[in-house]
């Protein structure tokens, strides 16, 4: 009977007044225990000092509001991942009255600082209202080259053999006509036909021009950024490498017949018929689902396959997307960020060609809502086995804060723990997040081990604000391995190359990446958390040429250079504390 006098009480105070706890404001009176925070920004530390500018200067130029992507690749093949960031202002109508700022290109020194190269480098120029970039190694030397888009004027940046010049062959190798009026976002290398030569996809937002720039206003009537509603969709490009240059099948291959406002671009094979797919999220338009049929041409199935649209018909104003087999089923998913007030899409991959979203089933509706997503990565931050979620974020009307409760302009980031592939938990605990709890208008997202420590740090490129190096100090150390891919007959790059892990009694499989996230590149090397499995049984391979090879018996915590043919020909250096 007292028990019940006192649930009765407590309902009673309840009914007076209760209300849920937020997440991220804690309970000032019973204070809780002091959490470690998982990533911390080091940029400074390390020597990266990058701000970012959309050359805002009270003009609301509808392109100011997409720059701007950022890169991690080893450009010298020492083993460390450098970094690239991309500048963007002035938006202003050419001729400027003074000199754009440059992109920036941070060499890693190795011992968790970077200088900055940019001098001399190739990238110490105007490259034009610069957008995103691609990484891949488009003439098979073993360097990895760059594309970066831009506003009417892409570039394609051939690596000089790892010596931190780049060369601009834009026009050389074909690249240099203007699609459109040029309005450039993310680009994405990739082998469509398998002939071992990576080809490129460009995606184009809208025929934007400083002449059709449109005057918005908000609600209380303040100049603001315009709805992309106002401008018309485009056409993307497919550009395919014959070795000695790039031409632009877009119309034989079929991408043509649709338009979209294009802002990122992923290369999988969804279906596993050995032919690389393209998905293209695109922004208050139907996705693209791009199926290759094998003879050079492709059909978009996104309607058919289910990811055209979220759930109940709705189209996203769709951002960036991450590509992993976050549940273990061996086939890659798809997660799409989205506009605040609507949730970042989970796209199951069911195989049969279908897709399903998954995104209430797996708990990220909710969390998402008050957010505007851009970049997005897949990432194990914590080594158990399962790959988790990383959003950055950041609004593109001024005052956000007027269109929905809860919605800011500048927004921190979101971390996602996967709990066994059937939900996804926030880490929502300030304390925790550490440098992903500053609030930024995020834009780009790149993830790579900078440090070699087996644990997946992160690149993010904020619009209008400082550049942030996320290093992951993740306390609980598990157990890890990665690989980097070097094609002979496949391409160099050994992208679209996948490996299947068993260790621990468990199994993952994961490709190397080509294109995904925001207007960025993130490391190609593939990283599996192994929990507390200190050796690895097997790793199957299979490459893009269609080869297969096994190995076996591998210890953990390791990085291996695994070529076509050769397996095992080498490893990178692991910064010693890794090792447990």
């Amino acid at each position: 009977m007292k028990r019940l006098r006192i649930c009765l009480a407590l309902l009673i105070l309840c009914a007076a007044g209760c209300r849920p706890p937020v997440a991220d404001k804690p309970d000032a009176s019973s204070p809780a225990p002091a959490a470690e925070p998982l990533f911390v920004d080091v940029a400074a530390q390390a020597g990266v000092r990058f701000t970012h500018s959309a050359g805002a200067e009270g003009r609301f130029y509808f392109i100011e509001s997409t720059p701007a992507g950022c890169a991690m690749f080893d450009y010298d093949n020492d083993g460390y991942l450098d970094l690239l960031l991309l500048q963007s202002g002035p938006s202003r109508k050419p001729p400027l009255d003074s000199p754009r700022p440059h992109c920036a290109l941070y060499r890693n020194q190795g011992d968790g600082t970077f200088r900055d190269v940019t001098a001399g480098s190739g990238l110490d120029r105007d490259l034009g209202y610069a957008h995103g970039v691609a990484v891949g190694d488009y003439d098979n030397d073993g360097f990895e080259d760059l594309f970066i888009t831009a506003y009417r004027s892409n570039h394609l940046l051939r690596n000089v053999r790892g010596t931190g010049r780049f060369t601009d062959v834009t026009a050389k190798m074909g690249l240099d006509r203007i699609h459109s009026t040029g309005y450039a976002t993310s680009a994405a290398f990739g082998d469509y036909d398998n002939d071992g030569r990576l080809d490129l996809y460009v995606c184009y937002y809208c025929p934007w021009t400083w002449e059709v720039d449109k005057p918005c206003k908000d609600a209380n009537g303040r100049p603001d950024y315009c709805t992309p509603e106002l401008y018309d969709p485009d056409t993307d490009r497919l550009y395919r490498n014959t070795g000695t240059r790039f031409v632009d099948v877009s119309e034989q291959a079929g991408i043509t017949r649709e338009t979209g406002r294009g802002l990122a671009v992923a290369f999988l094979d969804y279906d596993r018929d050995g032919r690389q797919d393209i998905f293209v999220a695109n922004d208050l338009t139907p996705n693209f689902l791009w199926h290759n049929r094998g003879n050079g041409t492709f059909v978009n199935e996104a309607l058919k396959a289910g990811c055209a649209f979220s759930d109940g018909g709705i189209v996203m104003a769709a951002m960036g997307v991450g590509v992993a087999d976050y549940n273990r089923t061996g086939r890659d998913s798809l997660y799409v960020t989205n506009f605040s007030g609507l949730p970042n899409v989970l796209f199951q991959n069911m195989g049969e060609g279908l897709f399903h979203d998954a995104t209430s089933d797996t708990g990220l509706h909710a969390p998402t809502l008050n957010f505007l997503a851009f970049g997005c990565e897949f990432l194990d931050y914590d080594n158990d086995g399962w790959t988790d979620l990383l959003a950055c974020n950041g609004h593109v009307q001024l005052h956000a804060e007027t269109k929905m409760e809860g919605v800011t302009y500048r927004q921190r980031k979101q971390l996602f723990r996967n709990r066994e592939g059937a939900r996804f938990e926030e880490i929502a605990d300030l304390r925790q997040l550490g440098g992903l709890a500053e609030p930024h208008v995020g834009r780009g997202l790149a993830v790579g081990d900078f440090d070699n420590d087996g644990r997946v740090d992160a690149l993010a490129l904020n619009q209008n604000g400082p550049a942030q190096l996320l290093h992951n100090q993740t306390p609980d150390r598990r157990r890890w391995v990665m690989f980097k891919a070097v094609g002979t007959k496949s391409n160099r790059s050994g992208l679209h190359t996948r490996f299947t892990l068993t260790a621990g009694g468990a199994q993952q499989s994961a490709a190397v990446r080509a294109g995904s996230s925001y207007l960025s590149a993130s490391d190609t090397r593939v990283h599996f958390g192994l929990g507390d499995a200190s050796v690895i049984d097997t790793v199957q391979i299979q490459w893009q040429s269609g080869r297969r090879e096994t190995l076996r018996n591998l210890p953990a915590d390791t990085i291996y250079i695994v070529t076509e043919g050769k397996g095992v020909t080498g490893r990178q250096p692991v910064n010693g504390s890794s090792s447990r």
